[in-house]
């Protein structure tokens, strides 16, 4: 990995530490474990719906959500769904893992109300979706699995909810100049803090033992050019996937605009390595879908 940008002084490293500790002593930390399990078994080609069934009936509260998301208008399906199994044959098993991440992960964008175009709810839309952009992309023109591509668009801002949490008054400060345009969110993170919630995104990540290729493209989503080993072709995917939904408003986003001129590398990176031909019609195909989704997705309350 070639990383071009700037390393954490000492000092800053040290602070980020007792962010992350603060993180590991706070209720966000109670999703820790489900979570990683979740992710395992999503990265886990010989997973099963049993395996998956173990891990949602251990948390109660996960299951209920599930059964009640399963019976919703959003599936439709004729009859009551009335246990986790049922659900999973009704479901899919690959769609409900995906579902149990994203009503686990959801728990930590419920709370706070909207400042300077800024909300948790907002923020959880634009993540919900560059997952699905993310996962499209691989899964059709990459023609791959997209599960670490879903798992890093659902985390790729987890940062910003941890300085929402934790360091408010400066957030609030970031999110105010932000607003009237004085810089790029990431400049006045790297002003005010040190640093930037791309840092504190793969910090968690590497606690939370994600996978490494995951834990790099949080880091490095917003400069995917600085990454060149195997980690290279899902941080352009990520990065592809937030610059689409952050050009189309979906939700909140951290940059006032982003260099299409890095878009296009990503692009063409992309189709150089994979032997692709993503265009921009391709492109409109699969905003389409997520746009369809998150419609989809809205009728039902999640948003």
């Amino acid at each position: 990995m070639s990383e071009k940008a700037r390393p954490l002084g000492d000092g800053n490293k040290t602070k980020l530490r007792e962010l992350l500790h603060l993180v590991d002593d706070s209720e966000i930390s109670s999703i820790k474990s489900t979570v990683a399990e979740l992710i395992r078994l999503i990265n886990d080609p010989k997973s099963n719906a049993r395996d998956l069934k173990e891990v949602i009936q251990l948390d109660p509260p996960l299951t209920a959500k599930l059964l009640k998301l399963a019976n919703s208008a959003y599936f439709c399906f004729p009859r009551a769904i009335g246990d986790i199994k049922e659900a999973v044959v009704c479901v899919g098993f690959n769609e409900l893992k995906e579902l149990a991440l994203n009503q686990k992960i959801s728990q930590l964008f419920n709370l706070g109300d909207a400042f300077a175009g800024y909300s948790r709810a907002l923020l959880w839309k634009h993540s919900v979706a560059v997952a699905i952009f993310g996962k499209l992309l691989y899964t059709r023109e990459l023609k791959a699995p997209g599960g670490n591509a879903y798992v890093a668009g659902l985390l790729h801002d987890i940062g910003i909810i941890v300085e929402d949490q934790f360091l408010l008054d400066t957030f609030f400060r970031i999110l105010d100049e932000y607003g009237i345009g004085e810089a790029d969110f990431t400049e006045l993170e790297q002003k005010y803090l040190g640093w930037n919630h791309t840092d504190i995104g793969h910090a968690i990540a590497v606690d939370w033992n994600f996978p490494e290729e995951t834990a790099t493209a949080i880091r490095y989503h917003h400069r995917p050019l600085s990454v060149d080993d195997e980690a290279a072709e899902l941080t352009c995917v990520l990065h592809i996937a937030d610059f689409v939904c952050h050009n189309e408003i979906i939700g909140f986003s951290d940059a006032a605009s982003k260099d299409p001129a890095i878009f296009q590398k990503c692009l063409d990176r992309l189709n150089r390595s994979a032997g692709t031909k993503i265009n921009d019609e391709k492109i409109g195909e699969i905003l389409e879908e997520v746009r369809e989704n998150i419609a989809r997705m809205e009728k039902t309350g999640w948003f």
